[in-house]
């Protein structure tokens, strides 16, 4: 009961947020003009978006399946055999499909799915994607360190646009609210630590061998056997990420008329991203103010041309996700789930 009440407690307060930011973003933006600049935009540089794009959820798949390929099947066999590189990426994409019905809607939804598909446990599928996501973290942490250098002279202002949505998040949410939400997260913490506690403890029960699981996939980084190709496929999908970022420069013609070169995209990336961490539904609302706001300070870029961007940048990314996402699960013949397996143990 207090998880679904914790849940839908994020989603009301996430789409909320998304809500009021999408509406400061696009607020006196001529919407006509934003249709025109899009109409007369260059794209033949679409099809290296969309393969660039591709190629990063491709290198975040094979990165995973290194984690998955060292842990045990349901059956208890280490390793198990190993995944579908294929499975791996549709589900992949199958998740970031679903981010757009919750925030991390999807990363449930990729662990259920390939535990199903691989007969994997899904406290172990789930172990290995709390690792990945905790080596996101510690490298965007990293990269972020270039932000400065790029940027130098607007760091202090930058910062003052990064922080705007969390503020507009907290004035949007109610006391009463933010306490339920506090509480729950302290108490889910509690639970959380006393769960594995007691699976260390007494090792003969379900939950010792559900914990056991979950640090199994946990570990499983230390285990690939391939630490140069976790580098590789890292360094990969930041890089195509990048350029995820200056191609819809080019596409709208604003490479030259701002002086926008590849290492600018880069730290635009970066500077989204903050857009998507924060806790909205597939990042609406709070990637496009952050980018809008970011690029009319760091290069004086008209409200309309940096609302178009982000317009670009956010739904097609969405419309390629949904698209190979909704493909994805057909040719699985699999359906979107929360659920473990039935006999997950």
């Amino acid at each position: 009961m207090a998880g679904q009440v914790k849940n839908r407690l994020v989603h009301v307060g996430s789409f909320l947020v998304a809500g009021v930011l999408l509406w400061l973003a696009l607020r006196g933006v001529d919407l006509s003009s934003i249709s025109s600049a899009l109409s007369t935009a260059n794209y033949w540089w679409l099809p290296l978006l969309i393969l660039v794009t591709l190629l990063s959820h491709v290198a975040r798949a094979l990165r995973w399946a290194l984690f998955l390929d060292v842990t045990s099947d349901r059956s208890g066999r280490a390793p198990g055999a190993p995944v579908s590189r294929s499975t791996a990426f549709i589900s992949v994409m199958v998740g970031y499909m679903a981010n757009y019905a919750g925030p991390r809607l999807g990363e449930v939804i990729r662990t259920a799915n390939v535990a199903r598909e691989e007969s994997r446990s899904f406290s172990t599928v789930l172990g290995t994607v709390v690792i990945e996501r905790i080596l996101d973290m510690v490298t965007f942490g990293c990269l972020l360190l270039t932000v400065p250098l790029i940027f130098s002279e607007q760091t202090e202002a930058l910062w003052a646009v990064l922080s705007a949505p969390i503020s507009e998040w907290l004035g949007a949410t109610s006391a009463f609210t933010l306490l339920t939400m506090g509480i729950i997260a302290a108490a889910s913490t509690v639970l959380g630590t006393w769960f594995l506690i007691k699976g260390i403890n007494q090792p003969s029960s379900r939950l010792a061998g559900l914990a056991e699981r979950f640090r199994e996939g946990m570990v499983s980084v230390a285990f690939t056997g391939y630490p140069g190709r976790i580098v590789l496929y890292t360094l990969l999908m930041w890089i195509c990420y990048g350029l995820m970022a200056w191609i819809p420069f080019l596409i709208l013609g604003h490479d030259t008329v701002y002086g926008i070169g590849p290492l600018a995209g880069w730290g635009i990336m970066l500077i989204g991203a903050f857009g998507v961490i924060i806790p909205s539904p597939g990042g609406i609302g709070t990637y496009h103010f952050i980018t809008i706001q970011s690029l009319g300070l760091l290069f004086g870029m008209a409200q309309t041309d940096a609302a178009s961007y982000a317009l670009l940048t956010h739904t097609g990314q969405m419309l390629l996700y949904i698209l190979i996402g909704f493909f994805g699960l057909l040719f699985m013949g699999a359906s979107l789930s929360t659920s473990a397996p039935s006999n997950d143990s």
